[in-house]
């Protein structure tokens, strides 16, 4: 799903028309049809087809939690390799600015840069598992 459907317009008590739908949330009329075929909740008996405002906000939250990569504390996650994957040789940069800790390391598999924001009190349990680098800015 190239574009992100937007919820903050949808309102949970109204049906939408597919095309109204689509609108509403900001994806095209067959991004809503190929929901509908894969799972989306449409009013049976309904001519023109209608989908509850809710069914539409919980699919498209459903959708985004099956996305999302849940890593451990010392892991990244991979874009090329789309997987969870430890820093390469155990080793990371920590560049800390603002009160906001970003950590910088390559991939163990593909070599690829990975990062990822963290805060900044979970260093010390991160360092126990990475060699870090640290920057202060």
């Amino acid at each position: 799903m190239p574009k992100q459907a937007r919820l903050s317009g949808i309102k949970s008590a109204r049906c939408y028309t597919i095309e109204e739908a689509a609108e509403v949330s900001g994806v095209s009329p067959r991004t809503i049809r190929n929901w509908a075929t894969d799972g989306l909740r449409v009013m049976d008996g309904a001519r023109p087809a209608l989908i509850r405002g809710d069914d539409l906000r919980d699919h498209i939250k459903t959708k985004r939690n099956k996305r999302s990569v849940k890593t451990r504390i010392d892991t990244f996650y991979c874009l090329p390799c789309r997987k969870e994957r430890r820093a390469a040789e155990g080793m990371a940069d920590c560049e800390i600015k603002e009160g906001r800790a970003k950590l910088t390391a390559l991939c163990e598999a593909c070599g690829t840069v990975v990062s990822k924001p963290v805060a900044e009190a979970r260093i010390p349990e991160i360092a126990r598992t990475l060699d870090l680098k640290i920057t202060r800015h």
